[in-house]
């Protein structure tokens, strides 16, 4: 038993070696394949900043390093440019979190919240918003949601009726209703797809996506 754990550690950083040639060598044919270059993800948390790293492209939206709740996110499609005119402000408090406690900026536009988890501070939060915000293509915008924080099955439902070319939906439940999923058969989450970012590619080819092919 001690000889297997022994070569089970061993074996580990040449694992982790390994992931990390695999993933090298996957972004690199991804870079390849892609011919849309100047696009804008929205998204509802932060695989849209996992998809412009993976490109090695700049990010075209401000919507990196956060995540939204479903049902303030649907409510910010629904008129996504007059809520991107607000000004970003700040608050200490969250609607949907009783738990939080400070450890990362909640931005505020008119009545969404943005959650701000992987930025310092309000300061932060702000610049990198406004600059990201000001490189937004509205002519080749791409819009993504999940299952995740506090998700409904009609919440959703109004996500794929909205009135945009380029959508999808990751989800743990194959909902025939919804044109525009994606299904995870082995879901990360807790009845949801979870942290997506990690494995989405599983599932989904977001180069075809963003080149306007079709999904197989």
């Amino acid at each position: 038993m001690k000889t297997l754990k022994s070569i089970k550690r061993k074996l580990k950083p040449i694992k982790k070696t390994y992931k990390k040639i695999v993933y090298s060598i996957t972004k690199s044919k991804m870079r390849k394949r892609l011919k849309n270059r100047d696009f804008s993800i929205i998204s509802d948390n932060c695989w849209a900043g996992r998809v412009y790293e993976e490109l090695g492209l700049p990010y075209r939206t401000p919507f990196i390093g956060m995540y939204i709740y479903s049902e303030d996110y649907v409510k910010l499609l629904k008129n996504f440019k007059d809520y991107m005119g607000y000004e970003l402000t700040f608050t200490n408090v969250t609607k949907w979190n009783e738990e939080y406690t400070g450890e990362y900026p909640i931005g505020i536009l008119k009545d969404i919240e943005i959650h701000f988890l992987h930025y310092v501070n309000q300061e932060e939060a702000y610049e990198k918003w406004n600059k990201r915000k000001n490189r937004i293509n509205y002519e080749n915008i791409f819009f993504k949601m999940n299952d995740d924080n506090k998700c409904s099955f009609e919440l959703l439902k109004e996500f794929d009726n909205l009135d945009f070319k380029n959508k999808i939906i990751f989800a743990a439940f194959n909902y025939k209703e919804l044109d525009n999923l994606i299904h995870f058969t082995n879901p990360r989450g807790n009845g949801n797809v979870g942290t997506d970012l990690f494995y989405y590619d599983q599932y989904f080819d977001v180069v075809n996506w963003l080149n306007g092919e079709t999904q197989t």
